[in-house]
Formats: structure tokens, C-alpha cells, sequence
């Protein structure tokens, strides 16, 4: 098959995929889902860069975090090529989201392309040079991220494309190839510094060949002119390096802790700590890292690669031990930070590209008649296909389930041109809540703070933000304007927001705007009103055990059959649960109304490890809310939690599931639950 007739097929073949994943429609969301939070600092970056000018090595966020509080000044790891890029696309199409979703997707998509091309030129055979390239397609943490605002799918693209010109230079040994290469990975490393996973795997080749191992090259030496290649090797390193220092002074100059250019390694962590983080990958990210069959697969080709070593393309073998050892390493000195970010896995996605490429080419080299059956290609194709639904699955989960809260905070997604409307513009400075990170900043459009911790990486004691009524002190004295407030329910949460929400400026849906400066008074806060009382003691049950009987006389509570007399917190009985019966009592409280709110607690007694808590949830993934915090504790071991559930204009009408759960081995024993549900607070028209 022709070139060009190869090419198509695979532009093709990419573009229906890619529109079977619903590309098309994610293409126009603004940030949000998984990591909202790092997807919306890389936009502020590149957003600040539009607004307030075009310095490359002076990079802004809208949380004012540095300089004690006063500027968004600070720097990442990655030096911020990919932000100023898009900054200057909207110098020419204007500032869209879309714009910055495009631009990183054509990176990403590039890259698999380049991909393409090194199967398309080792393999000489169309169906595999597709096929293999669209398994790495099939990643939900690659599918999801790569047409995202982080830089991570961008990194490994160039990467790849490194991988396509060295491994032409591995087979004709034009230095142009090398350079070219070399430059693609520098780019990578530039966008991303672990992508120079890659370029420590090619100099941990060199090594081999200058320290006399023979053969790394089946014929004549790889590296020709080892001085002039080592030199430019080495170039790189010392340029990432010097970007690397140059950001550590920079945030340190301007008091900047925002990014992180720690390293949180396993040996740092306790027994448990390490078993929570392998518990929270297991159950949580495992699933988006690939399909476990694709996991066996690569396994397995892993394997074979080492029993064939000697038949295998020695450079190829050796890059794939070598990045192999530098994952185990990077997984070993960022340990703490897989349990909750799966994006620091992209990087390590070249592992799994070197296994494709250096397998492929043993097998079509060695087992050529295998290689080229059809029916090993049908197998592969439904294989590839099945991956690909899998994928797909994978990333509506994403955006349509439990892990995406844009339901609840729609409201800020166009709540700008309204800002604009009532005279704010984009130099008064905010503080928004509720808000732990500062995605609600970027998405408004505007500079302040939010309930941000400080931890500062270290030690010492974090700084927090806006989470007493000095913090919102401290602000309005740094210049904060307005309190833009998601929900009127923050006031009851938070009582210590009362005297600063006199002055209602705004009300956009569910968000309410106060002028923090305006003396004049035209807001009030009435207390809530109790509806019902509901608790539970698991003292009754039915005659089959299935039900608890709570209060008021004849309310059931379900999961009966878990009532126990090894411990009580009140009376003589306690429902014990574990990993076999992880459901305590539960109740459904229907015809739920906007503005409704419920303070739900329950004691527990917890044993070794387990913990257990109170769960609130609704309908279809609608909402879902945990809480293990205590906020009382006996002579006993008995602990109080509690959680408070406002509810929405999306829950209105549906229904919530309050219970107690433990999905653990170890038993934990749940007493005395009990529901407070206050009427709707709504209507706000100036006062309540």
C-alpha cells in the first residue's frame, strides 16, 4: 500500500475515533472534572499572558498567593511555552476556551501521528501501523487529558515524534535524524521536564556503547561522533536545568509555593500511608491507565521481550529496560502524589510506546508468518475495538458521573458578562467561596482569593485563606472588593460570613455578589426552621430483620440485618459493618425542595484500620457526598460525625439516600444516627 493511501487511512481511522469519543462536543467545555483545578491554572496561565502582557519568564495565575498575598506571580516546573502559545492564538481568534482544547488536541494527535509513521516505516504493513498506534489511543488518562489544558499529552507527543526521527537515525545513522530528534525530545522536556524519560534512556545507551558493550548496533557504532552527540546531550540537560533554577528562584523571590518542585518519595510516607495510596490507585485510577487486558498484554510482550533478547533491536530492547528503571524510580520518588493525580502517569506512557514499538518489530523481524495472519488481525482488530468502547465508557464516566461537579457549579461558568453587567470589571479583586482550590477565579475572570490551604510543600504550618472571619480581614485589607458566594447555604455553613454579607450587589442564579467596601445594609439572614427530626437508634427491628425501626414510631430505616449486640453507643444495640455487609441503616427522603437542608450525624466505633462514614446521595450520580470527620469524641472510642447537605435546584424533586457504610474487613459499629431536615430558605429577595 502507498504512502499517501496509508496516511489517509489512518487520519481516518484517528478522526473516527477520536469523534466516537466525542471530541467534537468536549472540545467547546471549559474546564472541568477530573483536576479542574490544575486544568484551570494552566488556562489562567495562559489567559494572564493574554491580559497582561507577553513576558515568557514572568507568568501570572488569578490567585493572588504570592508576595504575601498580593499577585499571582509564580512559575512551573514546565517552562510555559504551551500557555504562551495559546496566548497568542487569541491575540489573533480572540479568548476562547475551545481554542486552547483544539490546540492541545492537535499536539496530542500529532504526536500518534508521528507514532503512525515510525510503525508505518519499521513495520512496512498499514493494518499494524494503525492498529498498534490506536491501542495507545485507547488509554482513558490519554483519551481524557489529551485534548485537555494540561501539558503532559503535549510532552509526550514530541516525544514520540523524538522516538520516530532517532529510530531513523538508527537504521541510517544521518546525523540529521539525531539533531532532529534532539530536538523534539528538548521541546518535550521543555513542556513537561519527566518527558526526559526519554533522552536519559537514549544517554544511558551511549554509555553501554562508549563503555566498550558490544553489540548495541548490530553493525558499526551508533553514536559515530560520540563527543559532538554527548555535547548536544548533555546541552539539553544543562538548558532544563537552568530553567528548573531559574523558577526556584523566581518563586522564591516572589514568596510563590503554588507549584510544586518537591519530590514526595515512598520512604517519607508510614505503612499506612503507603497502603492508602496503593488502595486509592487500585480502586480509583488503576482502571484509567489501560484496560487490564491491555496491561497483561504489555506484560506480557515485557516478558517476551526478555526471553527474545537477543533477537531483539538491542537499542530498542535497552531503551525499554532503561525507561523501565526510571519509571520504577519516578513512581518511587513521587509515590504520594499517585493517589490522587493520574496525570503524573502520562509521561510514563513512553514506556508502553517503546514495548509496542520494540515488540512489533521483533515479531514481524523473527515471527513473521504470526505477524502477518489474518487471523491474528481480525483477534487484534475486535481486541482494539473492544478497547476502544472501553475507553469511551471510561471518559463519559468522567463527564457525566460523580467525578464531574459542573451540575452544582454551572452558575459560575457564565457568570462573567453579569459581573460586567453590575460594574465589576476585571481589576476588582474577589474572594470567592465556596472554593477550596481557584477554578472559580479563572472561570469569572478574576483576580483574588478563595478558601485556598497554603501547605507550602514542607513542614512548617500551612497559610489558609478566607477560612475565618480574619482571613476575609485580611483580604478586604489587601483590596478584595466582593464576595462572590456560590449558594446562600455558605452562610449557614459558615456563620463567620455573616457580618461581612450586608451589601447584596448581585444575584446571579445561586450566586450572590456582596460589596465588602459599601456601608449601606439591604441583606439580612433569617435562622432556619426544622421540618422534621428523624434518627435511628437500632434498638427495633422487624420481624425478618431487614428494618430498623427509628423515630418518629414506624420510620424505616433499611439494612436491618446488621443490627449487633457486641457494643452500643445508647441502649444495648449497634449496626456492625464490614467489607460482607458495608451498608448500615438507610433511609430515602423524597421530594426534596431547593433551598432544603439537612445536618445529618452518627456515632461510630471504629477498629484497627477501618473508618467508615456518613454517606448522602442522589439520584444518578447527581450528587455524592462523604464525611468521616469527628467532631465529638467519648471516654468510650465513640466518635461523632456529621455532614450538612444543602440542596439544589438540580436535586429538586428527586430523591437523597442518607446511610452509613464501611466497605472495609474490619468492622465498624454505627449508633444513634440522626437527621435534621431544615425548610427551603429560599425566597432571598433582600432578606430572609
Amino acid at each position: 500500500m502507498n504512502k499517501r493511501l496509508s496516511t489517509i487511512i489512518f487520519i481516518a481511522a484517528l478522526a473516527l475515533v477520536a469523534i466516537f469519543y466525542d471530541y467534537q462536543d468536549i472540545a467547546f467545555k471549559r474546564p472541568q472534572s477530573v483536576h479542574k483545578w490544575r486544568q484551570s491554572d494552566c488556562a489562567s496561565i495562559a489567559l494572564n499572558y493574554y491580559q497582561d502582557g507577553m513576558s515568557l519568564l514572568h507568568s501570572e495565575t488569578h490567585n493572588l498567593t504570592s508576595d504575601g498575598g498580593t499577585s499571582g506571580k509564580s512559575l512551573t516546573s514546565e517552562v510555559p511555552i504551551l500557555y504562551f502559545s495559546v496566548a497568542s492564538l487569541y491575540h489573533i481568534f480572540g479568548y476562547h476556551d475551545y481554542i486552547y482544547r483544539i490546540f492541545n488536541t492537535l499536539l496530542f494527535f500529532l504526536g500518534l501521528f508521528f507514532l503512525f509513521r515510525l510503525m508505518s516505516f519499521m513495520l512496512k504493513d498499514t493494518f499494524w501501523a494503525v492498529t498498534l498506534t490506536l491501542l495507545v489511543f485507547t488509554a482513558p488518562v490519554l483519551v481524557y487529558y489529551g485534548n485537555n489544558f494540561l501539558p503532559n499529552s503535549a510532552a509526550l507527543s514530541f516525544s514520540m515524534a523524538g522516538w520516530y526521527y532517532f529510530t531513523h537515525y538508527l537504521f541510517d545513522s544521518k546525523m540529521k535524524w539525531f539533531y532532529i530528534s534532539l530536538a523534539f525530545f528538548f521541546v518535550a522536556a521543555m513542556l513537561k521536564v519527566t518527558a526526559l524519560f526519554s533522552l536519559f534512556a537514549i544517554t544511558g545507551i551511549y554509555l553501554l556503547e562508549i563503555s566498550g558493550f558490544k553489540p548495541v548496533k548490530s553493525e558499526g557504532k551508533l553514536f559515530s561522533k560520540p563527543v559532538q552527540q554527548i555535547g548536544a546531550i548533555m546541552s539539553v540537560f544543562l538548558l532544563i536545568g537552568f530553567w528548573l533554577a531559574y523558577v526556584h528562584s523566581f518563586n522564591q523571590r516572589h514568596g510563590c509555593s503554588y507549584f510544586s518542585t518537591n519530590i514526595f518519595p515512598i520512604w517519607d510516607l508510614t505503612g499506612p500511608e503507603i497502603k492508602a495510596v496503593l488502595q486509592n490507585v487500585g480502586k480509583l485510577w488503576l482502571p484509567d491507565y489501560f484496560h487490564f487486558t491491555v496491561l497483561l498484554l504489555l506484560a506480557a510482550c515485557f516478558v517476551f521481550l526478555l526471553i527474545n533478547f537477543k533477537k531483539a533491536n538491542k537499542v530498542l530492547i535497552f531503551s525499554v529496560i532503561i525507561v523501565f528503571t526510571e519509571c520504577i524510580a519516578y513512581i518511587l520518588l513521587q509515590f504520594w502524589t499517585f493517589a490522587d493525580h493520574d496525570y503524573y502517569t502520562i509521561d510514563m506512557y513512553i514506556l508502553p510506546v517503546l514495548i509496542i514499538i520494540s515488540t512489533s518489530d521483533l515479531l514481524n523481524r523473527h515471527f513473521n508468518k504470526i505477524f502477518k495472519s489474518v487471523f491474528v488481525k481480525i483477534v487484534f482488530a475486535l481486541f482494539l475495538i473492544f478497547n476502544i468502547y472501553y475507553a469511551h465508557r471510561q471518559l463519559n464516566n468522567r463527564y457525566e458521573g460523580w467525578m464531574n461537579d459542573y451540575p452544582q457549579n454551572k452558575d459560575l461558568y457564565s457568570l462573567t458578562p453579569y459581573l460586567r453587567q453590575i460594574g465589576i470589571t476585571p481589576q476588582d479583586t474577589v474572594i470567592s467561596i465556596p472554593d477550596m482550590s481557584h477554578v472559580s477565579l479563572y472561570l469569572m475572570n478574576q483576580k483574588g482569593w478563595t478558601e485556598y490551604t497554603d501547605s507550602k510543600f514542607s513542614k512548617s504550618e500551612p497559610v489558609r485563606y478566607n477560612q475565618d472571619s480574619a482571613g476575609i480581614s485580611a483580604s478586604i485589607r489587601k483590596g478584595a472588593k466582593y464576595l462572590v458566594m456560590n449558594g446562600i447555604s455558605e452562610l449557614y455553613r459558615k456563620p463567620y460570613l455573616k457580618p461581612f454579607c450586608t451589601n447584596l450587589a448581585g444575584k446571579y442564579h445561586n450566586i450572590l455578589i456582596f460589596n465588602l467596601k459599601s456601608p449601606v445594609k439591604n441583606f439580612s439572614l433569617g435562622e432556619r426552621k426544622i421540618s422534621l427530626l428523624l434518627s435511628c437508634n437500632a434498638e427495633k427491628v422487624t420481624a425478618d430483620r431487614k428494618i430498623f425501626i427509628g423515630s418518629p414510631e414506624g420510620t424505616e430505616f433499611r439494612n436491618g440485618e446488621t443490627q449487633s449486640k457486641e457494643v452500643a453507643h445508647s441502649g444495648q444495640f449497634s449496626a456492625k459493618l464490614n467489607a460482607d455487609n458495608p451498608y448500615g441503616m438507610t433511609i430515602s427522603l423524597k421530594n426534596l425542595q431547593n433551598g432544603e437542608s439537612f445536618l445529618i450525624s452518627a456515632w461510630r466505633k471504629t477498629t484497627k484500620s477501618a473508618k467508615g462514614g456518613l454517606v448522602a446521595s442522589g439520584n444518578s450520580n447527581a450528587f455524592y457526598n462523604g464525611e468521616y470527620k469527628v467532631v465529638e469524641t467519648t471516654a468510650g472510642g465513640w466518635e461523632k460525625i456529621q455532614m450538612e447537605v444543602f440542596i439544589s435546584a438540580e436535586l429538586a424533586g428527586k430523591e437523597l439516600s442518607v446511610y452509613v457504610y464501611n466497605p472495609e474487613k474490619d468492622a465498624v459499629y454505627f449508633d444513634d444516627l440522626e437527621i435534621i431536615r431544615y425548610k427551603s430558605i429560599f425566597d432571598i429577595s433582600g432578606s430572609q
